[in-house]
């Protein structure tokens, strides 16, 4: 049991990794990016490009992975997102599936289907903590995770760009009226979110080895996190993530392995029967 609970901690920050960049982007345009994780893909293809054609060091390719992943968001934002945000709720979440699948073809066609090895900056070493065996790796994604949830909660809460980001989903015709740069902020915010996905790839590659279908059932889970833990709290998609990675580790003991997968929406279904917020969402009130 104990170190079901380890793997299932383990597993569960590889899905707060990226659930984190879904909220973020959620939490300030209210947009659901289906899109996220092959922002993440192609940028840890375009990282993979930079080392093994040019010889980079791997802090230059974690480096290049970032700055694709926000310009990857920033013009997905302006290209395809700005024209159908007066569309309601339908017409951008559409948009960013109909985005999933131009990356993932764009990128079977540059790097082919294949299956590649990627480096990881801690190795492949296992530690031993009271007999219970994590690995670098998993223990590096998880404070990553933990560290950009509280960083990007801080900025948030205490910069005047945050609070202003922060305004708009509140009323976007008074953040309008008060001056602020509403269309700016929106690219940051897609900016920001494919970035942290950009980072979360560079981790899990190593992982689940480089290849285009890498993060398919990851971002599934990622949605999952996302609902439980509040689809407004970034705090919670890393939460989320490890009560979902421990229970899904632990379930396998008790239920066919083939069950894993479907108890994630499981999860979610039965939390959101009786809070329909997420664990760390607040209730939405509409004024009338």
């Amino acid at each position: 049991m104990g170190q079901a609970i380890v793997n299932g901690l383990a597993e569960g920050s590889i899905y707060a990794v990226l659930a984190i960049g879904l909220v973020f982007i959620y939490k300030i345009t209210e947009v659901a990016n289906f899109a996220q994780g092959e922002i993440a893909m192609v940028s840890a293809f375009v990282a993979f490009t930079v080392l093994e054609r040019f010889g980079a060091p791997l802090a230059a390719a974690l480096v290049v992975a970032v700055l694709t992943g926000g310009l990857a968001g920033l013009l997905m934002e302006r290209i395809a997102i700005r024209p159908v945000l007066g569309s309601g709720v339908l017409g951008p979440a559409v948009v960013t599936l109909g985005l999933f699948f131009v990356l993932h073809g764009t990128a079977t066609v540059l790097w082919g289907p294949e299956v590649h090895p990627f480096p990881s900056f801690f190795g492949n070493e296992t530690l031993s903590m009271g007999g219970l065996l994590v690995s670098k790796q998993h223990l590096a994604i998880m404070a990553a995770s933990l560290v950009t949830a509280l960083a990007l909660s801080a900025f948030l809460r205490f910069t005047d760009t945050g609070l202003a980001m922060r305004s708009i989903p509140q009323n976007r015709f008074a953040a309008r009226l008060i001056g602020l740069d509403v269309p700016r902020l929106y690219g940051l915010t897609w900016m920001i979110g494919a970035a942290v996905s950009a980072m979360g790839g560079i981790l899990l590659a190593p992982i689940v080895f480089l290849n285009t279908n890498m993060m398919v059932d990851m971002t599934n889970n990622a949605f999952a996190v996302a609902v439980l833990g509040g689809l407004g709290s970034l705090v919670g998609a890393f939460v989320g993530g490890l009560i979902l990675g421990v229970v899904k580790n632990i379930g396998v003991i008790y239920f066919p392995t083939e069950m894993k997968e479907s108890m994630a929406f499981v999860i979610v279904l039965v939390v959101l029967l009786f809070k329909p917020e997420g664990l760390f969402g607040k209730p939405q009130f509409e004024k009338i």
